[in-house]
């Protein structure tokens, strides 16, 4: 069997950078789900309360399945007092 394969970008923002490249070009199989990420880079449990984009547009579920050719970028969640 012939798994296919997309590329997809990475971009990682401030504190987030600490697990990733401020910005990455990824060959994924096909189908890729967001938490394929998040473990590719092990970003903890603790971390994964972030703001995801992709493409523009936020997603906060991480079983979104990307497509090729999309921008994926992560942010820490805003703080605020």
């Amino acid at each position: 069997m012939n798994s296919k394969s997309i590329t997809v970008t990475v971009k990682f923002f401030a504190t987030l950078r600490q697990y990733g490249p401020e910005k990455e070009v990824l060959s994924i199989p096909e189908n890729s789900q967001i938490k394929l990420l998040f473990n590719k880079y092990n970003i903890p449990d603790d971390e994964r309360r972030t703001i995801i984009l992709v493409n523009g547009c936020p997603h906060k579920d991480l079983k979104t399945v990307l497509k090729d050719g999309d921008l994926i970028s992560i942010f820490p969640p805003i703080g605020g007092g």
